[in-house]
């Protein structure tokens, strides 16, 4: 199988793997909930997309990788029902709120429960995943199928690093262009 990679603002992206990648959301909750120790495996589907926009790829991860996001576009597109989705979740505020919140839990049960073995640290890594994917769900029935890619906090966080990282090489710029 060939694949293909593009060009996005000067930078190689990987080719989209969106069309199977759902089935890796569907095996990790799977033996997760057989296996919880495997439930750690979540982290690494948290922090690639960190990585992938700290290489200076920015939301590459959601636009041509989410599992999540390739779950919920193929399962809920027949069945979403396409109202319109409130204004205050476009806004930047509800953004953070909604990071803020997210964040905030799972930084506080990761150090409630790493005291507690490995065991209840998958499994609360997996609820934790599979709470954000039932909410992603809901929001795929409800508003357009991939709605939660709009409002998800890695895709939010992504996209603030890659603001960071442009500032930074503008400044960078800058900055040799003055000392040169």
């Amino acid at each position: 199988m060939k694949t293909q990679k593009s060009i996005v603002s000067g930078k190689t992206w990987i080719a989209s793997i969106q069309g199977w990648s759902w089935i890796i959301t569907i095996l990790w909750m799977t033996i997760a909930n057989i296996w919880k120790p495997f439930g750690l495996y979540g982290l690494v589907c948290m922090f690639t997309p960190i990585v992938i926009a700290l290489c200076g790829r920015g939301k590459m991860h959601c636009a041509r990788v989410c599992p999540r996001g390739s779950f919920i576009g193929l399962f809920t597109k027949k069945i979403s029902v396409g109202l319109k989705k409130p204004a205050f979740m476009r806004t930047r505020a509800f953004h953070w709120a909604l990071w803020g919140v997210m964040m905030g839990t799972f930084a506080f049960l990761m150090v409630w429960t790493i005291p507690k073995g490995v065991y209840i640290l998958g499994n609360t890594i997996l609820v934790f995943m599979e709470a954000a994917t039932a909410l992603a769900f809901l929001f795929g029935i409800l508003f357009t199928p991939r709605a939660w890619c709009t409002v998800c906090p890695m895709g939010f966080t992504t996209g603030n690093l890659r603001g960071l990282l442009e500032k930074r090489g503008k400044a960078n710029s800058v900055e040799s262009r003055a000392i040169g």
